[in-house]
């Protein structure tokens, strides 16, 4: 009888899927989750924040003021930048906390960032930086604040959507991505959250941003010249 049965038990799962734990995080409400809502959240506050900024000091004549004292527009522009990406890693850090809280709370292993937090605030930092010069050169470029917090707005949409289209589905869209700092920070906060070994993709994104940052910090500095009274 005993034969019997395992026969018949062997007959009706002729195949058994055995998974073995594996070292690494999960993905599903963690990681890959966080990775985009703190790319949404950083871009949205950073690019906006600069640009209605500088947009707003030059409506108040307090940037002809700056130019003429000490500060150089480099300086100014600079300045803009830094904000964004400190205020960034202060908003991206209590959205990083209430995904490690609502994790904790739903015994959800896998997806808690606490080891994680200080490689994940000095990205936050740089991606907020690097999004903070893109809108430095919207607030350059539109003529009062309202003008450069709307056009902020427009300019956030495309870069994340074009930073949520897969390569492999459209190239077109994934090099657009490539210049832009959203694709780029949120591969970093991936790689920072659930990477196995985060240091490679860290470093390679971090690279990208800050070279992105640079350059839209030169081309603001440069569209900030010619308000020069």
């Amino acid at each position: 009888l005993t034969i019997c049965t395992r026969a018949w038990r062997a007959t009706a799962a002729p195949i058994a899927l055995k998974e073995l734990p594996r070292h690494g995080r999960t993905a599903s409400l963690s990681a890959q989750v966080q990775s985009y809502a703190l790319g949404l959240t950083v871009s949205f506050l950073a690019l906006v924040l600069a640009a209605g900024a500088l947009a707003a000091e030059r409506d108040e004549n307090v940037l002809g003021r700056l130019v003429r004292g000490l500060a150089s527009s480099g300086q100014i522009v600079a300045a803009k930048v830094v904000l964004a990406g400190l205020v960034s890693a202060v908003l991206g850090l209590g959205v990083a906390l209430a995904f490690g809280i609502v994790i904790t709370l739903g015994h959800a292993t896998g997806g808690e960032p606490w080891s994680r937090l200080p490689l994940l605030v000095a990205g936050l930092v740089l991606a907020g930086a690097a999004l903070g010069a893109v809108g430095a050169l919207v607030g350059a470029l539109a003529r009062e604040s309202r003008t450069a917090s709307l056009v902020a707005v427009l300019v956030v949409l495309p870069v994340v959507f074009l930073g949520l289209i897969p390569p492999e589905v459209f190239a077109a869209a994934g090099w657009a991505s490539d210049a832009l700092p959203f694709a780029h920070g949120v591969r970093l906060f991936s790689a920072a959250l659930y990477d196995v070994h985060p240091w490679g993709g860290v470093a390679r994104e971090a690279a990208w941003l800050a070279a992105l940052g640079l350059a839209f910090s030169v081309a603001a500095r440069a569209a900030v010249r010619p308000f020069r009274p």
